[in-house]
């Protein structure tokens, strides 16, 4: 995947889930899967975002940020075979979606959980030197994705954290 658009989740999904399940007689079956068959990517970026989010997450935020991956990628498998992106930048949006919830972050500011949280994100990557189109996704896919609706669009990586957050 030498495409940016491609490799960190920029391709644009429709924002409504029924359309992006319109046509499909069902959801394809379902192939169960083992957490431990579903590869954890062990990039230093990966690896640094992890331990920072294990640091800064209280122990069921961080829980619920790795069951969104591993939801997000049986889902990706099963349903969506056919969405192109690295597992890198699925993994360092999930980790970090919900870093505008620690109390350190929710005292910080006003603005809202998802905004600040993209922010935050958005720095750390920089910091952490990650390329700035997968920082940037990262970014967007946190500060949208408690944004459900049925019109417009959203990346993929965004809609998939929605799903493994709503379903």
């Amino acid at each position: 995947m030498s495409n940016v658009v491609e490799l960190y989740g920029w391709s644009a999904q429709p924002r409504s889930t029924a359309m992006v399940l319109q046509g499909m007689d069902k959801i394809r079956d379902s192939i169960p899967h083992n957490v431990s068959d579903i590869p954890i990517p062990s990039t230093l970026l990966a690896t640094s975002v992890l331990d920072y989010a294990k640091k800064e997450l209280s122990l069921p935020t961080f829980n619920h940020s790795m069951r969104v991956y591993f939801y997000g990628k049986a889902m990706h498998l099963d349903q969506f075979p056919d969405w192109r992106f690295s597992d890198e930048t699925y993994l360092l949006a999930c980790l970090l979606h919900d870093i505008g919830t620690t109390t350190k972050n929710l005292t910080e500011t006003l603005m809202s959980f998802e905004f600040y949280g993209g922010m935050l994100a958005l720095d750390l990557l920089k910091k952490l030197q990650a390329p700035i189109q997968q920082a940037e996704s990262v970014a967007e896919a946190i500060m949208r994705h408690q944004d459900l609706g049925e019109t417009g669009t959203i990346t993929t990586i965004g809609f998939l954290i929605q799903l493994a957050t709503i379903f």
